[in-house]
Formats: C-alpha cells, structure tokens, sequence
C-alpha cells in the first residue's frame, strides 16, 4: 500500500503544480541545499483490524468465489510541503486537496480509500531588533496528514455440483 499512496501523493502533487522530481522521502533536517518547493513524505506504522466481511460472490460453470475481506488496513501518511514564499505554499495546497482523488485500485485490485485528515501550517518566529525583522530566509511549511485505508482480502473457492441423479423408489 506503500507504493500506491506514494504514487497518489505524487501524481497529486505534479497535478497542483509541484516540478517533477520534488517529491521525497523525509530528511533528517531541513537540509538548506535542498530545493523549495518540496514536498517529504513519511509512512507511518499500518494499522491492521480483523473484519471477515465478505465483499463478493461470483459462479462460474465449475465453481463459486467468494471474496472476503480479512484485514481493513489503515496507512497514515504525514506529507510535509516546504516553499520559499507564502503565496505559492497558499495555493499549492488548496489545489493539492482539490486534487487528491477519494480513492483507486491497489495492485491486487483492491479498492483504497484516500483522504486528508489534517493539514498544519508551520513558520519559525520572526527574529527581531526593536521593531524590525531580520529576515534572512523565508521558509514555510505545512504538514498534511494523509490516511489510506485499504484491505488484505481472500478468495474462497468451492466447487459446484455438476451432475446430480435421484433414484425414486416406487412403492407398491
């Protein structure tokens, strides 16, 4: 579920208006020879709970298939847009949330549900002398909390009776 929610986040991001290349892993520290605008991901541990549902009943000629859900699987994404200016952060993430999708297809097939959860905006202090600021560098930020909420399902497979004889006794 890794590799679909980092394909979400990135398709996502180029689609709001972030350069091809900009989405990475998280670093250690704002690192200033990385360049702005970026935006660092990081995966939280998954939270798995046992359900059972089943989700789908198909027949062939020869067999059943039933389809069960075993585990809802919960990813928490925390994706960190670090910018230069205010005015690009602003608008970056109203069109990221705009263009997240609800959800999509992992690779087995299974649906993911996708949403944002929180976003949390982040400045240092300004530093001051009297009233004047001393700016050398403007740094934004702002900390989205995504959740992937996916399954780990099962097939059951049963095979159908085919043929079938009664034998009637007559009784006289």
């Amino acid at each position: 579920m890794q590799e679909f929610a980092r394909q979400t986040i990135t398709q996502t991001a180029l689609a709001a208006g972030l350069p091809e290349g900009r989405v990475i892993d998280i670093t250690k520290k704002d690192n200033l020879t990385l360049d702005r605008p970026r935006l660092e991901i990081q995966f939280l541990p998954e939270r798995f709970t046992r359900t059972g549902r089943k989700l789908a009943v198909s027949r062939t000629r020869d067999e059943q298939i039933r389809k069960r859900e075993l585990y809802e699987v919960e990813l928490t994404v925390n994706a960190n847009v670090f910018a230069d200016n205010w005015e690009w952060l602003e608008t970056f993430c109203h069109d990221f949330v705009a263009e997240l999708p609800t959800g999509g297809n992992d690779s087995r097939g299974n649906y993911v549900k996708v949403r944002a959860q929180k976003a949390t905006f982040g400045r240092k202090p300004d530093k001051r002398v009297g009233q004047a600021v001393i700016e050398v560098f403007t740094r934004v930020n702002r900390l989205f909390v995504l959740t992937f909420t996916g399954r780990i399902t099962a097939e059951e497979r049963e095979q159908l009776i085919k043929t079938f004889t009664i034998n009637a006794k007559l009784s006289s």
